[in-house]
């Protein structure tokens, strides 16, 4: 089933499983490092470190998710104590290692062994699959390949021969009924992994969050070492030996030194940039303002020559505006000229006025004939006109009379259809009266109708039975009504008194308050989700019978108690972004996606009653269905059968039943008391049962109101459903009362619809015998109309007398139209003549102007020199406009100081009058032309990069001053971390260096361990382990060249075992660390090795070594796997056991609380 879980854990509190970690998921191939990923990805969605550090000024922002942001030497001192771990009964604390699984992998073709919960010593010869044991830890926990130090490819590791393996990995659980079951499979075909995860399908990312939750550090050499990493352990250089060390630290609470340490070299390393850029920012101000100063006297002489160029500049836009007085001197000249010749013009054509009006008066006669002519012609139009009216009138009566002479043919044709009509009505009434002859029997029809009315007076008679009837019903309603409403009252009062969910609530706030906080959130914006988000199954969940309640309660995982469940992916991406991105809750919440296999029973209902069970837990839950799914899915309380006591239990059925042997029965509860099923893999395979006794409920454990008051309303509540049945039970007994009624009202209704039918057939008849009666008269009525209708003779004189009629109406108006053709003649005579007199008065017009012409003459020549004054007049105008535009534009192109000193100059000018000539502007720019050209001129590019050189200066130091800034608080923030990390680094190297010491002591020899610093460089900061085998000598570096093989091992295995006391990791594992030790150092190593992993605070610890020396101390903790060499031992060899338990006896030894053991070379 695919599982979309996104799980933030709130803060730890005295129920929570484990302590909160940050995740983070991607895709990780096979070939990469679990630990290391786990370990180094912490939050990757902060800002960028050097960004933060150098523009944030904030002091614990960046360890906000670290345990203690302040932390004192007392803490860190305490934290590095050993302290009591967490553990289940079976001593395995959370993470540990439970049971390992190896199948056609590398040496075995199969092995099935269980670890113990503290020091495990795996011994065998060399070459029969320990290491291959440490490769299936690695690989079966999600590590890739390359941390063994062997092959690259996982494909590798597949046994010879083989085409698939697997390794299965059991993790001892944090408060659930099973461990972890992670199974990794691999094909020997290619260098894909299959994952699962509890017996469900999985990814590479869920196992190494799992792994990562309980502190795992397979990446980790100082925790996990195998054979093929020995010598780079040992070769590591001290600054890495630092990082592995902090590592490992990190479990135990004291501070996250990894990323306060990733976080101290990168900012130093931009510490040290900003320091050097810093420096060359003021290295090439100062440089830039040498250059600037030595170019001073060469601006000095370009400023003079800017001073003469803006002089010619000023007298090149004042010499435009002398150009434009002038020619405005000459414009105003010009119109005077122009006024003075136009004044002549207008006298002369005043002289000529008389003449020109008698012009006139002709011309108002030709308009006046003109006019007349027209008026006559439109009298010509309207002639026309009604001459046409009058034709139209005359074709109107032409078609009038071809219309009469129409209608006279259509009366002839309806005397002929009129005949024909009186012969078919005599025909129908004969048809009618022959229909008639035979009338319908009225006393048959009355039969029928008195029938009807006794029927249906019977049911009336019914229907007043069933009003009685209705009226009991009703009565017996309201009554039960009443009863119904004091029953839903009790139920209520006694709901009020069963409504745990406020007090569930409450309780479940105690135990997680950020879950309760959420839930409160989701409720409030419920129209924010598409479909129902269901509380945690603390509040939805619901026991149908307290005494199940503990049973249920034990079952059910207190992470799935307090998940929130999302129906869809849409409202599951709403919650987390509103409740784990804006309110930074940790909190669970999931979107399940369940299918058939999750939710099928183990068996039916009836089958686990036969074994005696009550029913299976999920059937003693209330709850949504939604929420039952899910608790089916991840607690498998559908497959876990319950009972009360013991007493029908039948342990014998249950053996025999097939779940059992099918293995798919695992775990039953009876009571208080847990029982499980183990399989052995061994042997006859049997099966085992392990009890556990169910603590007592502290979720569903709701208990009832005062029991007295609760009986006496739950009797209440009977008494009222007493009464309700018998209420029923009237109803009931009315039932075949009224059937019977709506039986008999049926057959009556039956009755009366056959009688119906056959009275209908009466009426049907008699309506036909009354309409033959009506059609007959109304036939007979007609006849008789057509007989009296009158000839068409009379129609037919009436329209020829009409054509007569229109006939002289047409003659007259041919009259009225040659009339009419008379007056035409007479308006176009008079026309002829109005165009005569028209043409007269025109010659007499054409006479007069001859005259006018002479006069004419005089007034050409004074308009011709108007017009010539008028040119000059426009010409002086352009000239003028021309240049001011041109002076304008040159003082619109001028500078804006340019303009200012011209305002200047004008506004002087205009105070003193003393303006210059043209000609003295002129002159005064030649000679600024000449002073121009006498000084030097300096190159524009000097100049341009003197200014450039300026503006950078000033560029240069603001930016420098925002440097000093950015670096300053870069060391204030370096400072800050480090005032954190280095103080709790030291303690962490004290407390490794004191533990380190007395191990050495223990063996004749010194030991210390320092922490090495660098100035400015925290990548250089490292652990230098000092050492000294020999009294003669002085405590030295650990190197490659000044200690031996052995020296050098026995250091590294006394400085793991040194860390070994420190970590929090749940196990640790060494593989053959004791190469080239001597058999004293050895043994030595071994004794401190026992009894630094088999205290009770230890965690658990893998040993692994081919060689086994006599009389080595044994710890009743401690557990020996004996790998044997070859595929199996005969049963008499085989009894290890056996073979132990006779060793003892024969070797009775016992010292010190210790167990002595001779091994079998």
């Amino acid at each position: 089933m695919a599982r979309r879980t996104l799980k933030r854990r709130a803060p730890s509190t005295d129920e929570d499983d484990s302590p909160p970690t940050n995740k983070t998921t991607r895709q990780v191939s096979d070939d990469e490092d679990i630990g290391t990923t786990s370990l180094s990805q912490r939050d990757e969605g902060t800002n960028d470190d050097d960004n933060e550090l150098a523009e944030n000024d904030e002091d614990e922002s960046d360890d906000a998710d670290v345990k203690p942001t302040i932390m004192d030497q007392e803490y860190v001192a305490e934290a590095l104590q050993p302290q009591e771990r967490q553990r289940d009964a079976d001593n395995f604390i959370p993470g540990s290692i439970t049971r390992v699984v190896l199948h056609n992998f590398l040496t075995y073709d199969h092995v099935d062994f269980c670890p113990g919960p503290y020091l495990n010593m795996i011994i065998g010869p060399n070459g029969t699959g320990k290491s291959t044991i440490v490769c299936g830890i690695a690989l079966g926990l999600g590590a890739g390949p390359k941390i063994l130090g062997r092959s690259s490819d996982v494909n590798a590791f597949v046994k010879q021969d083989k085409t698939q393996g697997y390794i299965e990995i059991h993790l001892k659980a944090k408060n659930r009924h099973h461990n972890h079951v992670i199974k990794r499979s691999i094909n020997s075909t290619d260098k894909q992994s299959k994952y699962e995860v509890d017996g469900e399908p999985s990814r590479l990312e869920v196992i190494k969050e799992i792994v990562s939750s309980y502190g795992i550090q397979i990446g980790n050499l100082c925790s996990f070492l195998p054979q093929d990493k020995v010598s780079q352990f040992a070769q590591m250089s001290p600054s890495t030996l630092l990082l592995e060390t902090q590592k490992v630290a990190e479990g135990t609470g004291i501070g996250n030194l990894t990323e306060w340490h990733k976080k101290l070299i990168e900012s130093g390393k931009t510490l040290n940039e900003a320091e050097n850029d810093l420096n060359s920012m003021i290295k090439d101000r100062n440089d830039l303002e040498e250059m600037n100063k030595s170019q001073e006297r060469e601006i000095e002489r370009y400023r003079a020559r800017k001073s003469i160029e803006k002089k010619i500049d000023l007298l090149n836009l004042m010499i435009p505006f002398s150009r434009y007085s002038q020619s405005k001197t000459q414009y105003d000249q010009a119109k005077a000229n122009r006024k003075r010749l136009n004044e002549n013009v207008i006298k002369i054509e005043r002289e000529n006025l008389p003449l020109k009006q008698k012009i006139s008066d002709f011309e108002k006669l030709i308009k006046e004939s003109e006019d007349k002519r027209k008026d006559n012609e439109e009298d010509i139009q309207r002639k026309r006109q009604e001459m046409k009216e009058v034709g139209k009138q005359l074709e109107q009566f032409v078609k009038h009379t071809e219309d009469a002479t129409s209608k006279i043919e259509d009366a002839e044709r309806a005397d002929q259809r009129r005949l024909e009509s009186i012969d078919s009505a005599k025909q129908n009434i004969a048809a009618l009266e022959s229909t008639i002859a035979d009338p319908p029997n009225e006393e048959g029809l009355r039969e029928f109708e008195d029938q009807i009315r006794t029927i249906r007076q019977s049911i009336s008679e019914l229907h007043e039975f069933g009003k009685k009837y209705q009226d009991i019903r009703r009565e017996v309603a309201s009554e039960k009504q009443e009863i119904y409403h004091e029953q839903s009252r009790y139920e209520r009062i006694l709901l009020s008194m069963d409504n745990v969910r406020q007090r569930r609530y409450e309780k479940f706030r105690s135990f997680d308050e950020t879950t309760a906080r959420t839930v409160e959130i989701i409720n409030k914006n419920k129209d924010k989700f598409q479909e129902k988000v269901y509380d945690p199954a603390f509040l939805e969940v619901k026991v149908k019978d307290q005494s199940y309640a503990a049973a249920i309660e034990s079952l059910i995982n207190y992470n799935v108690m307090k998940t929130i469940l999302c129906q869809n992916q849409e409202d599951y991406d709403i919650a987390t972004k509103q409740i784990i991105d804006k309110y930074k809750f940790r909190v669970n919440i999931v979107q399940p996606v369940f299918s058939s296999r999750d939710t099928e029973p183990l068996m039916t209902r009836e089958e686990i009653r036969q074994l005696g069970f009550d029913g299976f837990a999920i059937d003693f839950i209330d709850a949504p269905e939604f929420i039952i799914n899910y608790l089916k899915k991840s607690c498998f309380l559908h497959k876990i059968p319950v009972a009360k006591t013991a007493d029908q239990v039948n342990l014998k059925a249950i053996e025999e039943s097939s779940a059992f042997k099918k293995r798919e029965l695992r775990r039953y509860l009876i009571g208080t008391e847990s029982h499980s099923y183990n399989w052995s893999r061994y042997g006859k395979q049997a099966a085992s049962t392990t009890t556990t006794f169910v603590r007592p409920s502290r979720v569903f454990n709701d208990t009832n109101a005062d029991i007295e008051e609760r009986q006496e309303l739950e009797a209440r509540i009977e008494e009222y459903k007493r009464r309700a049945s018998e209420q029923d039970q009237k109803i009931e007994e009315l039932i075949p009362k009224e059937k019977d009624l709506h039986v008999q009202e049926r057959t009556y209704k039956g009755e009366i619809q056959r009688l119906d039918e056959q009275k209908s057939e009466i009426q049907r008849k008699r309506q036909e015998y009354f309409k033959a009666q009506a059609t007959l008269h109304s036939t007979k009525k007609n006849l008789q109309k057509l007989e009296n209708m009158p000839s068409s003779a009379a129609e037919k004189q009436k329209y020829k007398t009409l054509i007569c009629k229109i006939t002289k109406q047409r003659i007259d108006e041919v009259e009225t139209y040659t009339e009419l053709v008379k007056e035409l003649t007479q308006l176009i005579e008079k026309s002829e003549l109005l165009v005569l007199e028209e043409v007269q008065y025109d010659a007499n017009r054409r006479s007069l102007n001859g005259y006018l012409n002479g006069y004419n003459i005089t007034l050409s020549e004074a308009s011709r020199e108007l017009s010539q004054a008028d040119e000059h007049y426009k010409s002086v105008k352009a000239e003028s406009t021309r240049y001011l535009k041109i002076a304008q534009n040159e003082l619109a192109q001028a500078s804006e100081e340019l303009r200012n000193d011209f305002v200047k100059f004008r506004e002087r000018v205009s105070q003193t009058g003393d303006e210059q000539s043209l000609e003295e502007l002129e002159d005064a720019l030649a000679v600024e032309k000449t002073n121009l050209e006498m000084n030097s001129n300096v190159s524009a590019s000097i100049i341009e990069m003197f200014e450039h050189r300026k503006k950078v200066i000033e560029e240069q130091t603001q930016k420098i001053k925002k440097k000093q800034i950015q670096f300053d608080n870069l060391k204030a923030s370096i400072d800050r971390i480090r005032s954190k990390w280095e103080p709790t680094l030291l303690k962490l190297i004290m407390a490794v260096s004191e533990r380190f010491s007395k191990a050495f002591e223990r063996f004749g020899c010194a030991g210390e361990v320092k922490l090495f610093r660098h100035a400015t460089d925290y990548a250089q900061w490292a652990i230098e382990i000092y050492v000294k085998f020999r009294e003669t000598e002085n405590l030295e570096l650990l190197t490659h060249q000044r200690q031996s093989g052995g020296e050098r091992s026995l250091s590294t295995i006394l400085y793991l075992m040194s860390l070994t006391e420190l970590s929090k990791s749940p196990f640790s594992l060494v593989d053959e660390i004791n190469q080239g030790m001597d058999s004293r150092a050895e043994r030595l190593v071994h004794n401190q090795m026992v009894q630094v992993t088999c205290r009770d605070y230890s965690s658990q610890y893998f040993l692994i070594t081919p060689k086994l020396l006599p009389n080595l101390t044994y710890h009743p903790k401690m557990k020996v796997l004996c790998v044997n060499n070859g595929e199996w031992l005969d049963e008499k060899r085989g009894n290890l056991k056996l073979l132990l338990k006779e060793h003892k006896d024969a070797n009775a030894g016992i010292a010190n609380g210790t167990q002595t053991l001779q091994a079998a070379v």
